[in-house]
């Protein structure tokens, strides 16, 4: 396949990745492999982080280990201790930050910068006030993003707000995971759908999933193929 420069982001991506892919000797493990299969994001948002944040130092310290994380928290206390706990660590701490805002009075243009935005339970105890939240993040996030929230289910639902597929308008849910042991929160993991474009080239091109016109300018089917065959079952733009 012959990819060219295209202004959607998502379709640039999947044009780079299947590029160096195909470039590959195999897919066996090695230095290549792995760099290429391990290619991370490099900026976090996790909201509502709290005095202790460990969901973000879990992840900075194991898992996203060039990731810059920025924990937002409307508790300027909360945000103080945080700040003090990770501190001593010289290599952590110069990769979180902690801000003292409500998430909806982040300009649009920060919200982009992300490649993962992590929703706390606690946003939103009602659920009303919590698709307020993901409704002012599906409209600033960065096609493509990925949107990380804590949902519950069954008798768990008493302690927390349920967040069902067809709640997260704007969003193509990925996974969504029910624990079974003493954990509480279940985990909805959603990507960012494209923003319609009005393409030069071509006229748009109907959603598979939601009826919705997607454009992209870029004359070659190929990607077109490719796009949808990454379309999940759970598609509510």
């Amino acid at each position: 396949m012959v990819c060219v420069i295209t202004s959607d982001p998502l379709v640039q991506k999947v044009c780079d990745l299947h590029d160096k892919i195909s470039k590959l000797e195999s897919l066996n493990p090695s230095k290549a492999v792995d760099a290429l299969f391990t290619e991370l994001v490099s900026a976090v948002a996790f909201v509502s982080s709290g005095p202790l944040p460990l969901t973000s130092i879990v992840l900075a310290a194991h898992h996203l280990r060039s990731a810059v994380f920025q924990n937002y928290d409307i508790d300027a206390s909360a945000n103080s201790m945080a700040a003090r706990l990770v501190s001593p660590h010289p290599d952590m701490s110069g990769r979180m930050e902690f801000r003292t805002t409500n998430i909806m009075d982040v300009p649009g243009h920060v919200l982009r910068d992300y490649d993962v935005v992590f929703l706390a339970a606690l946003v939103g105890m009602e659920i009303e006030e919590k698709m307020r939240v993901v409704g002012y993040l599906a409209k600033h996030m960065e096609p493509g993003a990925i949107l990380m929230l804590r949902s519950a289910h069954g008798a768990r639902a008493f302690l927390y707000p349920v967040v069902e597929p067809c709640n997260l308008r704007g969003f193509e849910v990925l996974s969504v995971y029910h624990p079974t042991d003493d954990v509480i929160n279940s985990v909805v993991v959603a990507r960012k759908c494209p923003e319609p474009v009005h393409a030069v080239l071509e006229p748009l091109i109907p959603c598979s999933k939601c009826g919705e016109s997607q454009g992209f300018n870029n004359p070659l089917i190929g990607h077109r193929k490719m796009i949808k065959e990454f379309a999940c079952q759970d598609h509510v733009c």
